[in-house]
Formats: structure tokens, sequence, C-alpha cells
């Protein structure tokens, strides 16, 4: 199978098939130091690691534990020295691209995070003891390291010295105010590489362009955001219409599989990001876990292309797809 052009291009990196790995918040809480584990398995993989924000190790922490240059993604906050701050610390850590996030600046219903309790710190319910009680290797893993906060925060934000004044923090400081001037102004404090992620329309594809991002994500959070959002790989087609030959349009959300990483390509995506596949082989297995799920991917992928007759990922087309008819996204 031959190396797709994606946005790994972009900032220098030769990554062995079109995946990142998607920016996760409490990755750090699936296994002991995960971020750590997740960014070494990808760099040993050649593909890129994309830190968050909410994540459970620093920048400073992967930096120093990786040699290959990683994505960071960031939330926009109201607080723009937090925001200066984290932006020069990604500098510094040497991160190759940034990922700003445009979808998250109202926190959405997430009714299984309500109905699971999700909280952090978590309370520590006969539930919750119960089920700790049964996962005595997480836990040990847990008390040998000192990573056991958002540190990427806490620290760097005067107000917050804990994880209650964190959940505090965080809930008041996502700023619904994002606009293209904003983007446009941290393109511009940043000025690397931009990737933005949370496109599922053409027009903010276009707003992107002219913005002068170097690729978009489409993605849909997930689906986490809003239960009635049409899916990514629906809208992807009308995007890459609209500005598939100025920009590089990426796909996250619903990657499963080496099948769904063909579906997109085909739809004209230039890579896709994973969340979830990893996130499981992390709470499996660890950095071996992040591996064995990449190992999955390619795989599969390079199966069902050979199943489809084709051997090269940069000639996918649509041909090789059944698309049912009324399936693809239509704005109006």
């Amino acid at each position: 199978m031959t190396n797709r052009t994606t946005a790994t291009q972009l900032v220098g990196q030769d990554a062995t098939m079109p995946v990142a790995l998607a920016p996760v918040g409490l990755t750090g809480m699936q296994s002991a130091d995960g971020e750590i584990k997740a960014a070494r398995a990808a760099e040993k993989f050649g593909v890129p690691f994309t830190l968050s924000t909410m994540s459970i190790c620093s920048i400073e922490d992967i930096a120093e534990a990786t040699d290959a240059p990683f994505w960071f993604q960031l939330y926009v906050m109201r607080d723009e020295d937090f925001v200066d701050n984290i932006i020069a610390r990604a500098k510094a850590a040497g991160c190759s691209a940034l990922v700003l996030t445009l979808d998250l600046q109202i926190l959405g219903q997430r009714h299984m995070d309500i109905k699971n309790g999700l909280t952090a710190p978590p309370k520590l319910t006969p539930k919750t003891i119960l089920d700790l009680s049964t996962k005595w290797r997480w836990g040990l893993q847990m008390l040998g390291t000192k990573r056991r906060t958002f540190r990427n925060i806490v620290g760097h934000v005067k107000s917050v010295k804990d994880m209650r004044q964190l959940h505090s923090w965080t809930a008041e400081q996502f700023d619904p105010k994002l606009s293209w001037d904003t983007v446009a102004k941290i393109k511009e404090k940043w000025s690397g590489k931009l990737i933005l992620k949370g496109i599922l329309d053409p027009d903010d594809a276009q707003k992107a362009v002219a913005v002068g991002a170097d690729a978009i994500i489409v993605s849909n959070h997930g689906g986490r955001q809003l239960d009635g959002a049409l899916s990514a790989i629906r809208v992807l087609p009308s995007i890459v219409a609209a500005v598939g030959d100025q920009i590089e349009v990426h796909m996250d959300s619903g990657i499963r599989s080496g099948q769904d990483v063909l579906k997109a390509l085909a739809l004209g995506a230039k890579g896709v990001m994973i969340g979830r596949a990893y996130i499981y082989g992390l709470g499996a297995m660890g950095e071996a876990g992040v591996t064995k799920s990449l190992e999955i991917i390619h795989k599969e992928l390079d199966t069902t292309m050979a199943l489809c007759g084709r051997r090269d990922a940069t000639q996918l087309d649509r041909d090789i797809l059944l698309v049912p008819e009324g399936f693809e996204g239509r704005w109006v």
C-alpha cells in the first residue's frame, strides 16, 4: 500500500497510513500516563499523535517522553492569558501543528455522562468503590504515577489548584463567542500549521480556506455534542466538492476499522482521525494496545483495498463504494 499524501506531510512527518490519533480528553485516566503511551506508539508507527487541552499528561510531558513532533489541540477559553500561554508552550515543545476545535464552545448535553454520573474528580459512591475494587491493576498503576490531574491547566492558571477548582474554572471558560476573527488571531499567534477541527458545513469550510487554515477536519465530535447532527461521512462529499482543491480535507468521528478508513478516503478525505479505536486498545493493553489497534486498522485497510482491486491509497474513489441514494447530507 502506498502512503497517502496527508496533513502529516505539512508538518514534515512521514506516515505509514492516512491515520492520526485524535485528541481525547482524560486519556491518562484510561491507563496511567496514557497520553505518553499513545504518543510513543504513534511515533513508532509513524502516524501523528494529537494531545488534547484536557489531557492528564502535559505538553511538556509528551515532549520529554518522545522525539517526534506531535500535534496540539486547543480549546478557546475566555482567559486570553491562558490561551496565549498554552500556545507559547506548544511552540516551545516543538508541536508541528495546532488543531483548533471549533465545535465545543458550549458543552453538549451528554446523556451517557449524566446517566453514568461522570464527574472530575469521580464521586466515591458505593458503585464507584465497587468498580474500582475490581480494577486493582489499573489502581496500582495510577498510584504509581504523579500524573493524575489536568496538567495542561493545573499550575498554569492562578485560580486552579486542584480538580474541584478546575471543574468550576472549565465550566466558565469555554468561550461561546468564538468567531472567524478569533481564529485569524490565533493563527497569527501560532504562526505555524493550523488545522481546524469540527467542520460540518461547506460554508464553514470555505471560511476556513479564507482564514488561511492548512487543513480542516470534518467532524461532529464523535456525535457527543448534538444528537441530531449529521454524521461526518454524510457531509464529507459536499465539503470536498466545495473546497477539496484548495485545502486538505480530513475526517473524524465514526472511524472504527480499516474499512471505515477506506470509505472516507474514497469519498475524498485525505486522511482520518481515530479516537475510540485506540483508546480501547490503550485501556486494555497500554502502549502495546495502541500499537495493536493501529496494526489492525492498517491490515484491514490493506486487505480491503486488495479486495477492491486497489493498490494505491491515493487512487481510491467512490467507484468502489455503493452509496445509497439520498445518503449524502445536503445543506439548503
